[in-house]
C-alpha cells in the first residue's frame, strides 16, 4: 500500500518520468529479489534508493537540500531526518546497488545492436592535493595515483567503466587509485555479446588479453597503438577510427562528472564510494526515463 500511494503521490505533484522510473525501477528489483524492509520502517529500501539517486541527479548527491527539496514537493510521504536518511542509505546491502546496475547493463547490453563498446577509466579525488599527507579517507598508499589526462598526482579511486556505443554503462569497476588500466581490464567479467568489438586506448594494450578474448568470447579488443610498437601497429585509419569510437566513453565521463560536486563532503570510504556509484546510477538510468 505504501509504494501504491508513493506512486501517486509522485503523479499528483507532476513528478518528472525520471523519478517515477527511478522509484519503479528500485522496487521491481528488490521485490523480485524477495526483500523485506521491517515492518516499523517509515521508508520503504526503494524510496531510499530512490532518494539516494535523485539527490545525484539534482543536487550533486548533497542529501540535506535534496531532502528540503523532495519534503516541500511531497515526493516521499514519511521524509525521515537527515540523519536517519543517511543511516538508512548506508544500510543497503551493496549487493543491491550493484544488481540495480546489472539489470541496466543487460538491458543496455541487448539493445546495442552494433556490438560495439568502449573502455576506459576517470579519477575521482577524495581531498585536494595540498591535504594528501593529512587525510583520513583512503589512507593506503594503493589509493595515490597519477590522472594522466590531468597531468597530476591525487588521492582516491578510479572508475573503470566499459559503455555502449550510446554511452550507456554496461560494466564497472571501482578501484584504487595507483591501479593501472590493463590490470583492472584483466578482473572484469566484460560480459559482452559474441564478435563485439572493443575500443580502448594506449594503456590497454595487452596482447595476451587480446588473444584470449577472442578465442573464448570472440570479443575484438582494439587498443590504440604508437608507431613504437613495431610487430603489430595498427594503420593511421585504424588509429583514426579508434580515438573517434573512444569518443563516446569520454563524453559518459564528463556527463557522470557533472553530476558529481567538486568537493565529496563524506566521513566514511563507503559513504564516498556510495556518492560515487549514485552519480554512475543516475547517469544510467537517464537512457531508460
Amino acid at each position: 500500500m505504501r509504494i501504491r500511494s508513493s506512486i501517486k503521490k509522485m503523479e499528483a505533484f507532476k513528478v518528472d518520468d525520471f523519478a517515477i522510473t527511478v522509484f519503479v525501477l528500485c522496487d521491481d528489483i528488490l521485490t523480485a529479489l524477495d526483500f523485506e524492509d521491517d515492518h516499523q520502517a517509515k521508508m520503504s529500501s526503494s524510496e531510499i534508493i530512490a532518494f539516494s539517486i535523485l539527490a545525484a541527479k539534482d543536487f550533486a548527491g548533497n542529501h540535506k537540500t535534496a531532502r528540503s527539496y523532495f519534503q516541500r514537493l511531497g515526493y516521499f510521504p514519511n521524509m525521515l531526518s537527515n540523519s536517519r536518511l543517511n543511516r538508512r542509505i548506508r544500510n543497503i546491502p551493496w549487493k543491491i546497488w550493484d544488481m540495480i546496475f546489472r539489470f541496466l547493463a543487460y538491458i543496455f547490453r541487448k539493445e546495442n545492436t552494433s556490438r560495439i563498446f568502449a573502455v576506459d577509466s576517470f579519477p575521482v579525488a577524495s581531498c585536494q592535493k595540498s591535504r594528501i599527507d593529512r587525510r583520513k579517507l583512503f589512507p593506503s598508499p594503493s589509493y595515490l595515483g597519477f590522472s594522466a589526462s590531468k597531468k597530476k598526482y591525487f588521492c582516491g579511486i578510479k572508475v573503470h567503466m566499459i559503455v555502449s556505443e550510446s554511452g550507456a554503462p554496461v560494466e564497472y569497476q571501482l578501484r584504487p587509485a595507483s591501479e593501472n588500466d590493463i590490470s583492472v581490464l584483466w578482473q572484469m567479467e566484460i560480459e559482452l555479446p559474441h564478435f563485439s568489438t572493443l575500443y580502448a586506448d594506449g594503456a590497454y594494450t595487452s596482447f595476451e588479453l587480446e588473444e584470449l578474448l577472442l578465442e573464448d568470447s570472440h570479443i575484438k579488443l582494439l587498443p590504440k597503438r604508437g608507431s613504437h610498437i613495431k610487430n603489430r601497429a595498427h594503420s593511421k585509419v585504424l588509429n583514426r577510427e579508434i580515438s573517434s569510437r573512444r569518443q563516446v566513453v569520454e563524453t559518459a565521463f564528463s556527463s557522470i562528472t557533472r553530476l558529481l560536486p567538486r568537493a565529496l563532503q563524506v566521513r566514511t570510504e563507503s559513504g564516498f564510494l556510495l556518492r560515487v556509484f549514485s552519480a554512475i546510477l543516475a547517469y544510467g538510468i537517464a537512457f531508460l526515463a
